[in-house]
């Protein structure tokens, strides 16, 4: 703990001091939309009720020809597991992302095994440094054990040293095993995201901490992805770079403050925090033409027949990327109606608001389910598992993707006990990459693809 928060404060000190001398760049115009739906448009009334709501965050198009400055670390797994084939395809890849960043753009390279290795300290990319990073990445060897906790802090401080407020500032971790020291990286994660500093996870192959993965990208704001083969490492750096020069929206957050005596339970699949006025969900940057929805648990009071219901507040704020230091924002209200009337409470559904709600509660149960397996628990997830499905399937929703999602998760009960296994390649391969499809399908859900 002690040496969590002394994380803490040394990365908010150089987040300030980075601060203290960003550049400015050209305007861009407000990208962001906000709105709401809920799952009834009625409350019963005489009674408590609980109701969802879905809050919608929306990105318009931007201008082509501008591109924010790029701060970015690529965090990389050179431990023993990555001998062979993966550290090799590791290199390749790591040369491709430097190749697809652009002059002016920042980039840090860490590795990490027994230890971490700062690698490429962050430098301003142009002829001579690219062709210097080129030399130091191609020494990349794979060896010893799987020291994540410091190769991720070692590239969260590369960033921070020299965040930029016009810019896209983010660490991409690559990894392929279980870490040696797992305590701390989440709440690690959560402090990078909160000053501005998002995650890219990417789970390479079928031995590591999916949970573990997904959390720390949740936490942070950023982006969960698992690459099943070590080949297709080098698309998914190019496509990570491609999305942060796409990024119209920086650290943005969702504040949600409830109407009186309205109780908000929680926000599904996302970490919210907890403050006076309601509570806050650090969303992080957000790319062109990518939609996020939120979706809300409330405990509704009672209230007369007829009479509104003021439910909840929703304030979403960001940076734009071509204003540094200029806050923006939107705001939306949610009300209904309370009603003695069933058919009222019958008409006023609404289906879409009704699938997206039981496709998120799907994926966050999935997601727990792993985690209590991956805990050695594997009797209590199947059971979890069981519920879940249960739940699922008599939540009458409709649709080819709830479907699938269905038919995915139902895949997992006779894989979980692979995750207290190791990978062979006769019995451990197949269910393990069960879970992992899962696990990628019900992140995918929970971060709006």
């Amino acid at each position: 703990m002690h040496r969590t928060l002394l994380f803490v404060a040394t990365l908010f000190a150089l987040v300030l001091s980075a601060c203290a001398g960003a550049q400015r760049h050209a305007r861009t115009p407000d990208a962001l939309t906000l709105d709401g739906a809920l799952g009834n448009r009625f409350v019963p009334s005489g009674a408590r009720s609980s109701l969802v709501a879905r809050i919608r965050l929306g990105t318009a198009a931007s201008d082509p020809s501008t591109h924010p400055p790029i701060n970015l670390a690529l965090v990389i797994d050179t431990s023993g597991s990555m001998e062979g084939a993966p550290i090799d395809d590791a290199r390749t890849a790591s040369l491709a992302l430097l190749d697809t960043l652009r002059d002016g753009d920042r980039l840090a390279v860490v590795t990490f095994d027994s230890r971490a290795e700062l690698l490429v300290p962050s430098v301003t990319l142009d002829h001579a440094s690219r062709e210097d990073a080129r030399a130091r990445i191609g020494r990349m060897r794979a060896r010893g054990t799987t020291d994540l906790l410091h190769g991720l802090r070692m590239g969260i401080e590369q960033v921070a040293a020299h965040l930029d407020r016009a810019g896209v500032n983010r660490v991409v971790l690559l990894g392929d095993g279980v870490p040696n020291e797992p305590q701390g990286i989440e709440d690690m994660a959560a402090s990078a995201g909160a000053h501005g500093i998002s995650i890219t996870a990417l789970g390479l192959g079928l031995d590591y901490n999916e949970t573990l993965m997904g959390a720390i990208a949740t936490r942070s704001g950023g982006r969960f992805h698992y690459v099943d083969d070590s080949r297709a490492v080098a698309s998914v750096f190019r496509g990570e770079v491609l999305r942060l020069e796409r990024v119209v929206a920086r650290n943005a957050v969702v504040t949600l403050t409830p109407g009186p005596d309205v109780q908000i339970e929680g926000v599904l699949g996302q970490q919210a925090t907890r403050t006076d006025q309601g509570i806050t969900i650090n969303v992080g940057d957000l790319t062109e033409g990518a939609a996020r929805d939120l979706v809300v648990r409330m405990n509704v009071p009672s209230r007369r027949a007829g009479a509104p219901v003021e439910l909840l507040d929703a304030q979403l704020a960001w940076t734009d990327p071509g204003a540094p230091g200029e806050l923006r924002s939107r705001d939306l209200f949610l009300g209904a109606h309370a009603t003695a009337s069933a058919t009222d409470l019958e008409g006023g559904r609404d289906a879409e608001v009704e699938s997206v709600a039981a496709r998120v509660q799907l994926a966050v149960g999935t997601v727990a389910v792993i985690r209590e397996a991956r805990g050695g628990h594997v009797e209590e997830a199947q059971r979890q598992l069981d519920q879940l499905l249960d739940g699922a399937r008599q939540r009458g929703v409709h649709g080819d993707a709830y479907r699938r999602q269905i038919a995915a998760v139902t895949s997992l009960r006779a894989a979980l006990p692979s995750t207290a296994m190791p990978v062979t390649e006769t019995a451990g391969a197949p269910p393990q990459r069960a879970v992992r499809e899962a696990h990628e399908q019900a992140m995918s859900v929970l971060s709006g693809e």
